[in-house]
Formats: structure tokens, C-alpha cells, sequence
């Protein structure tokens, strides 16, 4: 289905992110994952990347509370992708570009299975096996973290594919759910029962919504925290940040029945080995994906 823009009088917020210039695409997938709807790096050489060590990266919003604001900036800022104080910020009156970024959210493919669709690029029906053999997953970018883009959730669908190949475990958690795209992932992979929670109300009605796009039951949302699970499961996947790996660790580990699979993403390259240290033992590492500077691993007992 064709997108048409032309200029309006709709006006938006905009807030300017100081970020490494090597982080600029990470952190920009980030933004739009969050709630921008979109984002332009200011400044750019004849090749299309920033001139210096910082870039100067505009993202827009439709409507953004200060407090979300910081919070979105001290997210970005424990994955070290930041520098300087959370942005003022500014009003826009839209060109008719302020969404021009959906033309680059394009069908993806990951793994040897699967395709990330946005809602605008398909007119089939949600979870189609399509010419090429694959599934289509339909994601509409939210609040919720994951469209597929960033190598953390596409490491994390790829480790699930591998790990539902042979026999599906029967029932998962995912923790921390974001936009649903694992937890989805998840029942088109054969997984019978699957419980999704996050701390965010806002994702989880994003995650509801690709769950509805998608035809999908036997899936829950919930708000409930992870330390409230007691029963074990064949599977839990967490595609959160280091720091959060780091302090669950524990209840994660408890959570993964003896034949079990734990998958772990939102992991820097250089915290692989300090995420580690504190999963085993009783985790063992199972293999481990290592992409544009993230990690993804997958643990077992």
C-alpha cells in the first residue's frame, strides 16, 4: 500500500540528542523504536555520515512529555550512545517529511524464515507463508522497543528460530516485550503458550496491537514484575539492557527448566563477558551472535 505525504499544517516536537558519530544509526533505531517518528542527523558529508567524533541527531515527535524525554535520555545514556544534558525541546511545523523515515522501514528478512513487515507494505493476510517460503511478521513501530532493525532484537529472532527448528518448547516468557515482535515470533515458531511483560502500559498496547495485526493467540501481555513468576519454563528470552541482565540475573537463571533456553540481548559487544560472569554457573553459554558491536546469547544449564 502506497504512503502519500504532502505538507500540513500538523505541528510536532523536536529534541536534539548529542551522539557518538559511530552510534548515530543504533541510537536513531532507538528513538524511532520509542515513540519518534523520525529522525536526521545534522551536518552530513557528500557520503552521508557525520562530520566529527559527535553528531548532532534531530528526532521528532508528535507529542513528548519532558519527563518521557528524560527518560528516553538516560536510557540511551547507560547504553553510552549519549553525550551532554537531556535536549530542550523545540516546536515543528511538518513540511510534509516529518514521516518520510516509512519509506525506509522496508520488508526485512531474518533468519531463514521470517519477514518483518510494517502495516503500510503488505496487503496479505498477517502470518502468510509467502512465495519465498518465509512468514510474515507485521510490526507497527510504537512506544515498544523492536522492530527487527536493530541487531539485538534481529539476534534474538534469528537464536529463536534455531531454537524452535527441531521441537518448539511449550511454553515462554518474554521479559521485558517492547513492541511484542519476539513474543509473536515466538507463537509463529510453534510455542504453545507464551506470557510477554513489560513495565511500559504504553508498549504493551503497542504489543497488543502487532499481536491483533498479526492474528495471533495464545499469547498474554501483562504488567506483572518477573520476580512474581515461580514456575519454570522451556523458554525466556530478555532483549533488555546489560545493566538490567545484570541485576536479574538471578530470578532469569531460576526461571529456565533443566532442558531450557535463556536468550539474552541488549548486550554491548564489550559487556558480553561481564553479563556472563554473572549467569553461569548454573548457565552455561550455548553460542553467542555477535553483530555491529552487539551481543546475543543463548544459555543453557
Amino acid at each position: 500500500m502506497a504512503v502519500t505525504r504532502t505538507k500540513s499544517d500538523a505541528t510536532y516536537q523536536t529534541a536534539t540528542f548529542a551522539v557518538p558519530s559511530p552510534m548515530v544509526d543504533d541510537a536513531a533505531a532507538l528513538l524511532i523504536a520509542w515513540g519518534a517518528l523520525g529522525c536526521a542527523v545534522e551536518r552530513v558529508s557528500r557520503a552521508g555520515r557525520p562530520r566529527g567524533p559527535v553528531a548532532n541527531l534531530q528526532a521528532w515527535f508528535k507529542r513528548i512529555a519532558p519527563a518521557e524525554l528524560a527518560r528516553i535520555h538516560h536510557k540511551l545514556r547507560d547504553l553510552r550512545m549519549i553525550a551532554g544534558d537531556v535536549p530542550q525541546l523545540s516546536n515543528l511545523t511538518d513540511p510534509g517529511w516529518a514521516t518520510m523515515w516509512m519509506d525506509r522501514f522496508k520488508p526485512l528478512p531474518i533468519g531463514l524464515r521470517l519477514t518483518i513487515l510494517p502495516p503500510w507494505e503488505t496487503a496479505t493476510t498477517a502470518s502468510t507463508v509467502h512465495d519465498d517460503g518465509r512468514v510474515g511478521l507485521i510490526i507497527r513501530p510504537g512506544q515498544g522497543f523492536g522492530t527487527g532493525h536493530h541487531p539485538t532484537t534481529a539476534g534474538a529472532l534469528v537464536a529463536l528460530e534455531d531454537i524452535c527448528k527441531r521441537t518448539p518448547p511449550r511454553d515462554a516468557l518474554d521479559v521485558g516485550t517492547g513492541s511484542g515482535v519476539l513474543a509473536i515470533a515466538m507463537r509463529l515458531y510453534g510455542v504453545k503458550r507464551v506470557v510477554a511483560i513489560d513495565n511500559d502500559p504504553a508498549a504493551l498496547e503497542n504489543a497488543r496491537e502487532n499481536a491483533a495485526l498479526n492474528q495471533i493467540s495464545g499469547l498474554r501481555f501483562s504488567l506483572a514484575r518477573v520476580e512474581t513468576f515461580r514456575r519454570r519454563l522451556d523458554l525466556v528470552t530478555a532483549n533488555i539492557l546489560s545493566s538490567t541482565l545484570i541485576r536479574m540475573a538471578p530470578t532469569l537463571c531460576r526461571l529456565v527448566n533443566r532442558d531450557g533456553r535463556l536468550i539474552l540481548g541488549g548486550i554491548l559487544a564489550r559487556e558480553r563477558s561481564a553479563v556472563l560472569k554473572h549467569y553461569g554457573p548454573p548457565m552455561r553459554l550455548i553460542r553467542s551472535r555477535i553483530d555491529r558491536g552487539w551481543a546475543t546469547l543463548v544459555l543453557g544449564r
